[in-house]
């Protein structure tokens, strides 16, 4: 009697092990899978995000290439679209007898235009200043990605039970104590 009713605890107490460690590793994986759909995306939007940058530096850097003219730089510029007074180009005749180089262009920069072009200038180094910024927290996101990565697979594998080492130590453990409690059940079913 008393053996049956310790080897009726010890087979509910080892199914009640596994059912918490089965929820366990269930309640794991569902989360591991949101976790991994979720770095997933961030990973794409990475990408995308780069390969959208690589398409515009090769835009630019195919305009650099290009030859400029004076005309051409102040119909192009951006910045100085939104001047009060537009700018003059001013080419020297070809028969000049001035210090200018026949044919040579000349721009001329209106006095109110000075602070739209300095402000327009101070905007840019703002811009590069906060482009930094991007690129720093850019890079850290990239290393929590791989931390959170590593963090998620740590998890999985003590969803799973452990590394083989750790299960091998589980299954010991429960094989001792069967072969504990078989001990004891046959030393008290022999003992009368």
């Amino acid at each position: 009697m008393i053996a049956g009713t310790i080897v009726l605890l010890v087979a509910l107490f080892g199914v009640h092990g596994w059912k918490q460690e089965h929820d366990a590793r269930l309640k794991a994986a569902n989360e591991n899978g949101q976790q991994q759909k979720q770095i997933e995306g961030l990973v794409q939007q990475q990408t995308k995000a780069q390969l959208a940058l690589k398409t515009r530096l090769s835009s630019i850097e195919e305009q650099r290439r290009r030859p400029v003219t004076a005309t051409q730089l102040i119909t192009d510029a951006d910045v100085l679209a939104d001047l009060p007074e537009p700018l003059e180009v001013h080419t020297a005749p070809k028969d000049s007898a001035t210090q200018a180089t026949p044919g040579a262009q000349t721009v001329v920069i209106p006095e109110v235009d000075f602070k739209v072009i300095r402000d327009a200038e101070l905007t840019c180094q703002e811009n590069d200043v906060k482009l930094n910024a991007c690129v720093a927290t850019q890079q850290n996101n990239g290393e929590q990605l791989k931390l959170t990565q590593a963090e998620r697979d740590e998890w999985k594998t003590a969803a799973k039970g452990g590394s083989v080492w750790h299960r091998a130590v589980g299954a010991a453990k429960w094989f001792a104590i069967g072969t504990g409690t078989g001990v004891v059940v046959y030393a008290l079913a022999h003992h009368k």
